[in-house]
């Protein structure tokens, strides 16, 4: 969060007219450093910073229900002065319209929470606690590969199709 938000500012600074995207998990949401981090870029009116929440629900120890509930992400980061949006994280037409919607919020930063759930598509891993740190067996990431390849493919061609 530090790093995206110094290199927001310096583009702001230099009027470089970049954008600084940020990708977070929503375990990592529980780190008083995020909070402190969307408090400043919005304090300073960061639009150029896009952030990125996987809200997947799990972290390393367990669900986040569990571990420590975030309640309502998009909420919070509205109530911080974010635009913010709830997406499909798993449809890369619905990613690549926040985004263009995140580029139009001028003078503030932007969250897109994208709504997933952790080891999609892999039946040995989809949703399974403890999937941040399971042994897989060749089998199973040869077919987590393949599976990833023909998502990628499908990604590239919703996207192309979103684009027309």
């Amino acid at each position: 969060m530090s790093t995206a938000i110094g290199l927001a500012l310096g583009a702001r600074l230099n009027n470089s007219g970049n954008y600084t995207f940020l990708i977070l998990g929503d375990g990592e949401c529980n780190e008083g450093q995020v909070w402190e981090g969307a408090m400043f870029a919005a304090h300073h009116k960061l639009g150029g910073l896009i952030a990125f929440i996987d809200w997947n629900k799990q972290q390393l120890d367990g669900f986040t229900k569990d571990v420590m509930d975030l309640g309502n992400l998009e909420g919070k980061f509205k109530a911080f002065g974010w635009h913010t949006q709830t997406v499909d994280g798993h449809d890369p037409g619905r990613i690549k319209a926040a985004v263009v919607e995140a580029k139009l919020a001028e003078g503030k930063p932007s969250a897109i929470i994208l709504d997933t759930v952790k080891g999609y598509g892999c039946n040995f891993a989809e949703g399974i606690a403890g999937n941040h740190h399971m042994t897989f067996t060749q089998d199973q990431m040869d077919k987590a590969i393949d599976l990833a390849a023909q998502r990628l493919d499908e990604a590239r061609e919703a996207v192309a199709a979103a684009a027309t």
